[in-house]
């Protein structure tokens, strides 16, 4: 099977993760038999992703301009290299949040679920859409994370109002 297509939706899901939008002079070298990609950003910051011999995944580690490490992403690949997972992980180290990848019968990313860690709570959802021509839609995101609004959202709301959303209707407030 052609790896292509799932290697290409691999890299534009680490070009959303990661703050790339920005980028500028990657570099390329071969640590140890692991390949190292360097990006430069305009702010002095820069991330390292390194993928390990052996391993099905990728680490991309951002620093600031003073070198202090920022965030760690740890991404799992599936058997034909697409994203299935994401470990965030904060500066010290810590898992804040885990994400879980979906995709529909054609291998395009249809979804992401971001879990807070610990916890284990939904915090938000990217929707991605298509048209009939295949190129992908502005996405639509969800956070659930209103816990300080006094908000709290049930899953069956938040889907009635994605697809209202998507039909093109004004969202309506969920029963409570």
């Amino acid at each position: 099977m052609n790896k292509t297509p799932f290697r290409w939706l691999t890299a534009l899901a680490l070009l959303l993760l990661c703050p790339l939008s920005m980028a500028q002079s990657p570099d390329l070298v071969n640590e140890d038999r692991d390949l190292v990609r360097v990006m430069r950003h305009p702010d002095g910051s820069r991330s390292v992703y390194k993928r390990q011999a052996g391993w099905r995944g990728m680490r991309c580690a951002t620093y600031t301009a003073s070198g202090r490490l920022a965030a760690i992403n740890d991404y799992t690949e599936g058997k034909y290299g697409q994203l299935v997972a994401c470990v965030i992980y904060n500066e010290k180290r810590q898992p804040i949040y885990k994400v879980s990848y979906g995709y529909d019968s054609q291998a395009r990313l249809i979804e992401e679920r971001m879990f807070s860690s610990p916890g284990n709570k939904l915090v938000q959802r990217v929707i991605y859409r298509y048209d009939a021509n295949g190129n992908r839609a502005k996405p639509l995101i969800i956070s659930l994370n209103n816990a300080d609004a006094g908000i709290s959202p049930t899953m069956t709301e938040d889907v009635a109002n994605a697809h209202r959303q998507l039909r093109g209707n004004t969202p309506r407030r969920g029963r409570r």
